[in-house]
């Protein structure tokens, strides 16, 4: 939740009130409201009795969130998956409050994945998988989020890569809803589900899938002439076409 700590500061010099003074009549300590005059985070409590003593209303004293702000701090979260700079997730997610966060949708599908992230990177699977499936259930039906779940899917995916069968199950149905919204995902985005579905079939030994995701991962590279992981993914391929070629034990 963001205060607006001018209006507050305004209207207690409007109303000639010392700080010491709102302190006495509210009960919130002198320091509490330094800090909050300040611009530092202060309990909603003790700020509901400021604004009250203030006569001011909720409406004057907080900050709503503009369209403008939420697709900054999606950017930032985008940019920082892309780039795979996860441990700069926790500050980005610091940056807004739980209530903010869950403010609408979008954000709160983005809040409920990131965290999943978070959770992954700690080895708390159970915690990654119920964030994911939360995520995942917000988007729900809602056709302009649909595209989300690509990389949902390949998210529960990468938490669940040790069951081969099912992370490389959530892999698939990733690269079907990509396939539906290439429009709306990030290119970057789908070239790192290629590679996951690459390392599943690597897993269960499905060498011809791996070379037909190699080619499609290329594929887009070269559309967007861009080398990103393409080393990566020729050194897969190439792995699978030498296992094509040992002989098979029958």
């Amino acid at each position: 939740m963001k205060i607006n700590n001018s209006v507050i500061i305004s209207r207690r010099k409007e109303y000639g009130v010392s700080q010491a003074s709102l302190s006495l009549k509210t009960g919130v300590s002198v320091s509490t409201i330094s800090r909050l005059e300040k611009g530092e985070n202060v309990g909603f409590i003790s700020v509901v009795k400021i604004m009250t003593a203030l006569d001011l209303t909720i409406e004057d004293v907080i900050i709503r969130l503009t369209p403008a702000v939420d697709m900054k701090i999606i950017e930032e979260l985008d940019l920082i998956r892309e780039h795979s700079k996860l441990e700069l997730i926790e500050g980005v997610l610091n940056k807004l409050t739980v209530r903010e966060w869950r403010s609408n949708k979008k954000l709160s599908v983005y809040y409920d994945w990131h965290r999943a992230i978070l959770f992954k990177q700690q080895n708390n699977y159970d915690e990654a998988l119920k964030c994911l499936n939360k995520a995942i259930e917000r988007v729900g039906d809602e056709s302009s989020l649909e595209y989300l779940k690509a990389g949902l899917y390949m998210a529960k995916g990468n938490v669940l890569y040790d069951d081969i069968s099912k992370g490389l199950n959530y892999y698939i149905k990733a690269v079907q809803v990509y396939t539906s919204n290439t429009d709306k995902v990030y290119y970057r985005t789908a070239v790192k589900l290629y590679i996951n579905l690459m390392r599943g079939y690597g897993s269960a030994k499905e060498y011809k899938k791996i070379l037909l995701y190699a080619e499609k991962a290329k594929c887009l590279l070269k559309k967007n002439e861009s080398t990103f992981l393409l080393e990566k993914i020729e050194r897969m391929e190439k792995r699978a076409q030498e296992n094509l070629k040992e002989p098979q034990i029958v």
